[in-house]
């Protein structure tokens, strides 16, 4: 370990290295701290160096060591390829990059105003008769009040704070610092604040990001308003109409919510460890039921809400602080609170969808009416089961996980000596592992099976009929399990052979800028093989077994939320390997408990299918958007890229390529697809005009602006 200290050339990466390292790395690590600040002239902060809390960090292994390299390095290497020079003057650069972020935030801001309302001028022209124009105003209203408090408060306690000499403790841990060496003094400097909620400090949030509220307040409620303007021009029927229009208000109604959670931050600050610990699941329960009661019982703002039950909206709501409180607390550093917004927003509407059939099944005098006429459809059931199912196994088994984790992190090398105690070490996680996967299988077959019969009427594990009934679904399952087979021999034989072992490799800290190039183009290359595995994948599912693809799509989620529960808890005997495998990925937005690209690469292609697009091109919109615009974006930003959008490493020219990838390959897929007689792809290539084009290249436009900023 000393030696490894060593080679390190930065706190930063020290703070990396203890924060993932075993325990017994941790404590060498500890004891050598004095020579590390004899090395950097820099104290380091014992603090750092604590012992892990179960609940995070990554799971040990024998090589997570190297694997922490390897992810210094990356780091190290972007940094050194940099237009701005991060070694030389750290601070300055990161204040640099933040003051441009700043300044673009109102650009961003109108950007998202201007979507936001557009998206509401189309309701208001073409919505249905019960969201009338009232109702619009009356939405519009309570949001945007409730941004302007936000903005007004988060004004003042930034006045406050910069009159006021003390720093809090909690924002200390992250904030970069710089040493006046005449007086020895640590100087902390002046970080733009961000928005909080539940009283947490900035280091539950991803860092090096903004907040992103606008867009965790705006994003869901215009794609659920966008989708209810479409339903209404189509002249869909009131019942179909009035299941889009609940959840327009239940997702309004969550974005209230969190601009409340917002204001009151500050309030709550100083009561965050008792809200935390004892009132967390009583006043979000109270939150629930009061405000449900004032919108939907009281205001005329949720006329199809209204005459849903009650209970099952306060469900939906307490579900979606809950699931706020989960990001906050225990996966830290993964998301930014827009992406918290919106990730507790969807998984909230899972849940509604849920009580929903559970409630036709159980309870159909309580149903509401826009259910008794709609039709059920048992791959959406089935979407909803695995979905929901798999968090519910995590929740019931969690006891087990936990005590996986902590046998994974425990150093048995040293406390167990004997082969004989390594031994009953090793019986215990088999005995865990064993009791979880028996826990999973009678959750799935005496819970989530019955439930699904009594919604649908039939076993859904004989819904393998809906498999064997269709030949193309059969070509299609061929075809992606060629696909995965060529990706895994293109993988071993391209991207993965290094004839060179890894000793031979020069050690992450030397600066040769061709080995950093070198690693930093496997990594990417290897990250964008995936983009191009979703592409070939999906397109073919989109254009000729729409409804199996999303089933499709399901039982890959659920299989992800399931592979990250081995992965993370280290559960035998696959959890190590999914490890090993999973890091090769990561970079500065994995930094925390979980990793998330293999999940977020899914979603992104997963819903827009899952929402039911009114047209072939909609449907394809996040297959190509990840598949051909974020890979040109990547690829010829690195390349190419000169120009770079204030307060971001992402540059115009990846921008421009990520526009014209996507448009080009939209009109390739549908007109070919159109050649072959799909019959989707030929209403759509028959009616599609100049217009329609150029207002999907003007969407186009915006989503590269707003992939920019992220």
């Amino acid at each position: 370990m000393s030696d490894i200290i060593d080679r390190l050339s930065s706190f930063e990466e020290l703070s990396l290295l203890a924060k993932y390292a075993s325990d017994e790395a941790r404590t060498n690590l500890l004891a050598d701290k004095s020579r590390y600040f004899q090395f950097n002239k820099k104290p380091v902060d014992s603090d750092l160096l604590h012992s892990p809390d179960p609940d995070e960090g990554f799971a040990s292994s024998s090589s997570l060591e190297d694997q922490i390299f390897e992810v210094i390095q990356r780091k190290r290497n972007s940094n050194l390829h940099a237009p701005l020079d991060f070694k030389s003057n750290p601070l300055g650069t990161s204040r640099k990059m933040l003051e441009e972020k700043i300044s673009m935030a109102p650009l961003e801001a109108i950007l998202w105003t201007g979507s936001f309302i557009w998206v509401f001028f189309q309701l208001y022209k073409d919505g249905p008769s019960s969201f009338n124009d009232n109702i619009i105003a009356g939405w519009i209203g309570i949001i945007w009040l409730g941004v302007l408090l936000v903005n007004v408060s988060r004004k003042t306690a930034r006045i406050e704070m910069s009159e006021s000499s003390a720093t809090s403790s909690d924002d200390l841990i992250d904030t970069p610092k710089k040493y006046d060496d005449d007086k020895k003094k640590v100087i902390y400097p002046s970080i733009e604040s961000v928005n909080r909620i539940f009283g947490a400090s900035k280091a539950s949030f991803r860092a090096n990001a903004d907040d992103g509220l606008l867009c965790g307040v705006l994003l869901l409620p215009m794609v659920a308003a966008a989708k209810l303007a479409d339903a209404s021009r189509k002249d869909l029927d009131q019942f179909h109409t009035a299941y889009i229009q609940v959840r327009l208000e239940l997702v309004l109604f969550m974005s209230v919510i969190l601009l409340l959670l917002v204001f009151t931050n500050e309030y709550l600050h100083p009561l965050k460890r008792v809200i935390r610990k004892r009132g967390l699941f009583v006043s979000s329960i109270l939150v629930s039921a009061l405000f449900t009661t004032l919108i939907t019982r009281v205001s005329p703002l949720t006329p199809i809400l209204a005459e849903t039950p009650i209970t099952m909206t306060i469900i939906s709501i307490t579900m979606f602080q809950w699931f706020l409180y989960i990001c906050v607390v225990t996966l830290k550093k993964c998301f930014t609170l827009g992406e918290m917004c919106v990730i507790s927003q969807a998984s909230a509407a899972v849940v509604h969808g849920a009580a929903e059939y559970i409630c036709t099944a159980y309870y159909p005098d309580s149903t509401p009416t826009y259910l008794h006429y709609s039709d059920i459809s048992p791959s959406m059931v089935l979407i909803h089961a695995l979905v929901v199912g798999m968090v519910f196994i995590g929740v019931v088994t969690y006891p087990l996980l936990r005590q996986s984790r902590r046998l994974a992190q425990r150093p048995y090398w040293r406390s167990l000596p004997t082969s004989e105690n390594a031994s009953i070490f090793q019986n215990k996680k088999l005995l865990i592992a064993v009791a979880f996967y028996i826990f999973s299988a009678i959750i799935v077959l005496f819970i989530i099976e019955p439930i699904c019969k009594a919604i649908t009427g039939e076993n859904p594990f004989m819904t393998l009929d809906f498999l064997y009934m269709s030949p193309s679904r059969m070509f299609l399952c061929l075809y992606w399990a060629l696909t995965v087979i060529t990706t895994v021999v293109v993988w071993v034989l391209i991207l993965d052979f290094n004839p060179s072992t890894q000793s031979d490799r020069p050690f992450f800290g030397s600066h040769n800028g061709a080995e950093g190039k070198a690693l930093t183009s496997s990594l990417n290359k290897k990250r964008k093989l995936f983009h191009a595995l979703a592409v070939i994948m999906f397109v073919p599912g989109v254009l000729f077994e729409l409804s199996f693809l999303q089933l499709a799509f399901g039982v890959a989620l659920s299989g992800f939320i399931y592979l990250e529960y081995l992965r993370y808890f280290a559960v035998w005997p696959w959890g190590k390997s999914l490890h090993v495998f999973l890091t090769e990925f990561i970079d500065n937005r994995d930094l925390g408990p979980v990793i998330l690209s293999h999940i977020y690469l899914l979603l992104g292609c997963a819903s827009p299918v899952w929402l039911g697009c009114s047209n072939v091109l909609a449907s394809l919109s996040g297959i190509l958007s990840l598949g051909f615009g974020d890979a040109a974006a990547s690829l010829i930003g690195k390349r190419y890229g000169r120009w770079h959008w204030p307060g971001t490493k992402k540059t115009v020219e990846g921008t421009l390529a990520f526009i014209v990838a996507v448009f080009l390959s939209s009109l390739l897929i549908v007109y070919s697809a159109a050649l072959l007689g799909v019959d989707d792809a030929t209403r759509f290539a028959a009616s599609a005009g100049p217009g329609e084009w150029l207002n999907y290249s003007f969407v186009i436009t915006l989503t590269g602006i707003f992939y920019s900023k992220r």
